[in-house]
């Protein structure tokens, strides 16, 4: 006699009664399947097919809970190899105006925060203090009866060197460290440094500020992925800048910029993907889960870098993946929805809709990476979201507000893109004419590449 297997039934059972009735609209309607299979599991002469029937109907009730959410669960998205069409709604229906495009950006924003990054909780009730100590900016945040503090480093122009603008100096705000302090300071931009690990650890652990106030919890609305937590940090330093520090520091925070580099650069272009008063948002070397196309490998292809320097072709190393997010040391940096995809091609975005994000007539992308040494950020998916985006940026008129600087090697913001970047800015922000050829800004050599794609040649007509 074949033995009725029961196992996959009896642990669904326990995994559906286990499941936060927070989280979804329609608990009910598990309570018929849960009931119907108990009573299968206790039937005596059971068969197999009881079994297999009973462990479907609980699927198929699982599978239709709304969890409030608007989308679908993520074995039900269609894949696709192509990179998501910008212009296109989630229900099939098309962009054609600006105004249109402002709902299909906060659709997108949805997206992300649904399938990816996690929930950027309501701060509204918030209240942001500082105090300045020495060169430290303390910035406390009260919610709901909790009290957290961290402080992030701050360094000024020379007033007597460099002239304050009216309004104070603009300032670029980095995660970690910037190398560049002295050159920003000199050439008139006040710095400010984060220490993420205070906001939120960087692995599992969900410790910092950030989780004190905010803990990752069991449904997807207080699921809060590392990386927009880290973006939030970013988001206090403005609170507290608007709130007097700016004008006691001598800052401007209306002229901001952010930048960040490898997991820093990804939770940069977090930040000024979900923070519309970041002006210039700034991603280095950001790869997979930043600003690299998911949906495009460059692993063995060829590149033609003699006019970098090199004198036979480079070959393209291994490029970060989708399952590396997901691996036990980086998928803290996202929700748990987003470990449940199998294929880049089942997601409902890429990351040109993240860049995208930063499309605004009053704010501004630059972007940042390197052509050699750096196959795991996949520099050419890089390229590759550049100019896809770009298409949002014509759409909307601002083909301007869009850049990309990519330098000779190196897995940092390097003085050469300071300076580009900088410059970007004084023109931007000021008009300031510049030394530097700004037109540089929007070509690459990946557009040259030997064993060209026709992938780029889509988004150079």
């Amino acid at each position: 006699m074949t033995k009725v297997v029961t196992y996959k039934l009896s642990i669904l059972i326990k995994q559906a009664e286990e499941i936060d009735p927070r989280g979804y609209d329609n608990m009910n309607i598990l309570d018929e399947p849960i009931n119907n299979a108990k009573k299968t599991l206790e039937k005596e002469n059971l068969t197999q097919e009881e079994v297999d029937a009973a462990l479907m109907a609980l699927e198929e009730a699982i599978g239709k809970l709304n969890d409030g959410s608007g989308f679908v669960n993520v074995n039900q998205l269609t894949k696709d190899p192509d990179l998501t069409d910008p212009f296109t709604f989630f229900n099939g229906k098309k962009v054609e105006t600006k105004e249109d495009w402002v709902k299909r950006a906060d659709e997108i924003s949805n997206l992300y925060q649904y399938y990816m990054y996690g929930t950027l909780p309501d701060s509204s009730d918030e209240i942001v203090s500082y105090d300045i100590d020495k060169n430290n900016l303390n910035i406390t945040v009260e919610k709901d009866h909790k009290k957290v503090t961290f402080s992030v480093l701050f360094a000024l122009p020379d007033k007597s060197k460099v002239p304050m603008p009216e309004g104070g100096y603009p300032v670029l705000m980095a995660y970690l460290r910037l190398t560049q302090t002295e050159y920003a300071n000199n050439n008139g931009y006040a710095v400010i440094t984060l220490n993420t690990e205070q906001i939120a650890s960087d692995s599992t652990d969900r410790k910092g500020v950030f989780y004190q106030l905010y803990p990752y919890g069991d449904i997807w609305q207080e699921q809060t992925g590392v990386l927009m937590a880290w973006s939030w940090g970013m988001s206090k330093i403005l609170d507290a800048l608007e709130a007097g520090a700016g004008k006691e520091l001598g800052i401007n925070p209306e002229y901001n910029i952010v930048t960040g580099v490898s997991r820093w650069g990804k939770a940069a272009a977090v930040a000024g993907a979900f923070d519309k008063r970041i002006k210039v948002t700034a991603p280095s070397c950001s790869g997979a889960g930043g600003m690299a196309a998911f949906r495009y490998k460059s692993v063995g292809k060829t590149y033609d870098y003699s006019k970098i320097g090199m004198t036979s072709p480079y070959t393209m190393g291994a490029n970060e993946q989708l399952s590396n997010l997901q691996s036990s040391s980086e998928q803290h940096w996202f929700n748990n929805n987003f470990l449940d995809f199998k294929s880049p091609n089942a997601l409902p975005f890429d990351q040109h809709l993240l860049a995208a994000l930063c499309a605004d007539e009053d704010r501004y992308l630059f972007i940042t990476c390197s052509y050699l040494y750096e196959d795991w950020t996949n520099p050419p998916a890089m390229w590759l979201t550049y100019l896809a985006t770009r298409e949002v940026f014509k759409f909307l008129d601002i083909e301007d507000h869009i850049a990309i600087h990519i330098h000779k090697e190196g897995h940092m913001v390097t003085d050469e893109d300071m300076v580009y970047l900088l410059d970007y800015c004084d023109y931007h922000f000021y008009g300031k004419k510049s030394e530097s050829n700004l037109d540089d800004l929007t070509t690459s050599l990946f557009a040259e590449e030997a064993n060209y794609d026709p992938i780029y040649d889509k988004y150079m007509k």
